[in-house]
């Protein structure tokens, strides 16, 4: 299954996140700014993901013609209204390469099927139960983050497009719990997220989701970020710490600023 059409309005957006626990923002990066976003960020991965997996910088340090699309109306209209409130943060952000399949070995199960990983998103990822920061189960009915990726190319099943299982915002259980659920195996109902280049996925950072093998020809290049409410801490957890450079935020627009307030550094 593929990510189905539907009403591309902030509303009709809202109204599917409630349900479902996901939707797709439609082109909120235009055309003719994201073929060199993408290849920006291809430049700039390497170094950039060092200096997130050191704990050290924020990966929106070395790309800042992205950062103003952050702060685009049709997402901060969503993440506001389920918020419920005007001032919002972002707690992560990470530049995502999923390399072309080369001819290497695609993980996979029993039945010639790709292996999934199943989990949920920060403050509910169940991995590691000594990192301090996380929801334990079973979690509150409150959305305490929203997981975005922004889709600098097309997202396609073919290369890579992120398995969801929806609706799962509001199971009790999780895969990375023990309530009996293989996370390394399809689960029922489970679909493919699709979309053009310039899109945004966004979801309930409850829902089970898992990346899925890139086997076209081309990387699938996209950039995560987390927002949250004001009132979530992001003191516990140390990718939540990586820091800005005060030169890089003060040539941020004054709507991106907020985002990323808590994380200047002098």
């Amino acid at each position: 299954m593929t990510s189905a059409k539907s009403d591309n309005t902030i509303e009709g957006h809202l109204i599917q996140l409630r349900q479902e626990g996901w939707c797709v923002i439609e082109n909120v990066i235009p055309q003719a700014e994201v073929d060199g976003i993408r290849h920006a960020a291809e430049a700039v991965n390497e170094e950039a993901t060092a200096a997130y997996n050191r704990e050290d910088t924020n990966p929106i340090t070395y790309l800042p013609s992205f950062a103003p699309y952050l702060a685009a109306d049709r997402v901060l209209g969503i993440v506001k209204t389920v918020f419920n409130h005007p001032h919002v943060r972002i707690a992560q952000t990470q530049i995502r390469v999923l390399p072309a399949y080369t001819g290497g070995d695609v993980q996979l199960d029993g039945n010639e099927k790709p292996v999934r990983h199943y989990h949920s998103d920060w403050p509910y990822d169940l991995l590691d139960l000594s990192r301090s920061g996380h929801i334990q189960q079973p979690f509150p009915d409150i959305v305490m983050a929203l997981t975005t990726l922004w889709m600098l190319s097309p997202f396609s099943k073919e290369n890579g497009g992120t398995w969801i299982v929806p609706r799962t915002h509001r199971d009790i259980r999780n895969p990375q719990g023990n309530d009996g659920i293989d996370k390394l195996q399809p689960i029922r109902n489970e679909m493919q997220v699709t979309g053009s280049a310039g899109s945004v996925f966004m979801m309930d950072s409850r829902v089970w989701h898992t990346v899925a093998p890139n086997q076209s020809d081309d990387s699938r290049v996209a950039v995560w970020a987390s927002y949250i409410p004001w009132w979530m801490s992001v003191e516990l957890g140390k990718r939540n710490q990586v820091t800005i450079p005060a030169d890089v935020f003060d040539n941020f627009s004054e709507d991106v600023k907020p985002l990323f307030q808590h994380r200047t550094r002098a």
